[in-house]
């Protein structure tokens, strides 16, 4: 797969966006029991045999090194990496059996991944009865993100080759020390600022000790004449072509109108929001999280009301790129790298006493416009199944599979119950299409 002249490397260091992740990885630990853990279910229109899918795999040089490699953590300070070991057993495919078109069950979507003693990628089979297959592909988001992951799992299904300088993202120069410090401790005092109580969120403390808390997932999808409808609607509520404003406007509005349902609102949302670094239509590189991040402190007085709550995240966004805010927290996840864990997530929760969101969203864009093959086999359909943080208990991620808008949420069923999910998307649909045009 590589370059004959270069072969993949035996150990690199995590990112700064990698140990920003890995650090959410060990607070989700404690807080769910749960992992930082990816999750992307391709659905084939015909099925796939295991022999056939581990013959594919099991002849990939990518394959074999990404699922043998394992986290080393050294020395306070020191940078934590990745270790490829060749000594390493391939993950076991695991295969299912369904009745029912398109069901996957709960422990497949919650799975852990351990990425000290376990393979930080790996593929599960379902084979619906008389029909067609779903792949299951997992990995841990200290790894890749989003973009990254379906850019492997299509050169995989493909069997094309990535050439060795896409792989990794090659280091970049960087300020003097100085200067990143400085940049460091005023991005620090912004998000301080920024996250200061109170917040809004559905997530209440519990009075006692809870069990686990479980995680569900849902699935709204419109079809392509829909998406067109919810594009004009954006361009109605001032977004023009900034969707993705529009989309979280939509459901910033939608959540906290669940919580009107309950009671009254009280306190500002706070969203951070992914934003991919990679220059648009480039899909590398693939390992290491090529994201940095813009932080919204919507008001509470716009949370009634969609084109007020879109014009303020319009003006928002052009001040944080104004600022070079995205550049400016890139280089404190840098600058933090060597920081303790203890303390690295001490500075992560402080200041909004664990909460750290009133939800999390992202946009995943079109991404998976020509998704249409993978292992010789035509593709259904492809949807992202996001990490869920508890608190705030509340993911949602936006995504278009051949020109259709489609939204995943996973949620924490002691956060909000399965009535309160119908109302949610209910409003939410109202919302994007227009209140008039929601069938």
């Amino acid at each position: 797969m590589p370059n004959q002249g270069k072969k993949f490397p035996d150990c690199f260091e995590l990112n700064g966006a990698d140990c920003f992740l890995f650090q959410l990885d060990r607070i989700m630990l404690q807080t769910s029991g749960r992992n930082n853990v990816c999750t992307f279910v391709v659905s084939l229109k015909h099925s796939i045999e295991l022999s056939e899918l581990e013959l594919y795999l099991s002849n990939n040089p990518a394959y074999q090194w990404i699922t043998r490699l394992r986290i080393k953590k050294g020395l306070p300070f020191s940078l934590v990496k990745w270790v490829f070991d060749e000594t390493l057993a391939f993950p076991e495919i695991k295969q299912f059996y369904s009745e029912k078109d398109e069901s996957i069950a709960k422990n497949l979507l919650a799975t852990t991944i351990r990425i000290e003693n376990q393979s930080p990628f790996k593929v599960d089979l379902i084979q619906v009865l008389g029909a067609k297959s779903i792949l299951i592909f997992t990995w841990h988001h200290v790894l890749m993100d989003a973009h990254g992951g379906e850019s492997f799992i299509r050169a995989l299904g493909l069997n094309q080759s990535i050439d060795y300088a896409e792989l990794l993202a090659e280091e970049q120069t960087k300020l003097p020390l100085g200067l990143r410090a400085n940049i460091a401790q005023e991005m620090k005092n912004f998000l301080h600022e920024t996250s200061q109580l109170p917040l809004f969120s559905l997530y209440k403390k519990p009075a006692a000790k809870q069990n686990t808390p479980t995680l569900s997932y849902r699935v709204i999808s419109f079809t392509e004449q829909q998406t067109i409808k919810i594009s004009e609607t954006a361009r109605l509520q001032g977004a023009s072509f900034l969707l993705s404003a529009f989309y979280l406007a939509a459901t910033t509005c939608s959540v906290a109108y669940i919580q009107q349902l309950r009671g009254l609102i009280e306190g500002d949302v706070l969203v951070p929001v992914p934003l991919d670094r990679r220059k648009r239509g480039i899909d590398t590189p693939v390992i290491g999280n090529q994201v940095t991040f813009l932080f919204y402190r919507i008001p509470e007085k716009v949370l009634s009301d969609v084109q007020a709550c879109t014009t303020e995240l319009i003006s928002q966004m052009k001040t944080l790129m104004r600022t070079d805010s995205p550049k400016h927290y890139l280089i404190m996840m840098d600058f933090l790298r060597r920081i303790p864990g203890f303390f690295y997530r001490l500075i992560l929760k402080s200041p909004t006493k664990g909460l750290m969101a009133s939800f999390f969203y992202s946009d995943t864009g079109e991404s998976l416009q020509n998704y249409d093959q993978l292992f010789d086999q035509s593709v259904e359909s492809a949807i992202h199944y996001p990490p869920t943080m508890y608190p705030p208990g509340l993911t949602f991620v936006f995504s278009r599979f051949r020109g259709s808008l489609q939204i995943t949420l996973g949620y924490m069923e002691q956060v909000i119950n399965d009535k309160e999910v119908d109302e949610l998307f209910k409003h939410l649909q109202s919302v994007l299409l227009g209140a008039e045009n929601n069938d």
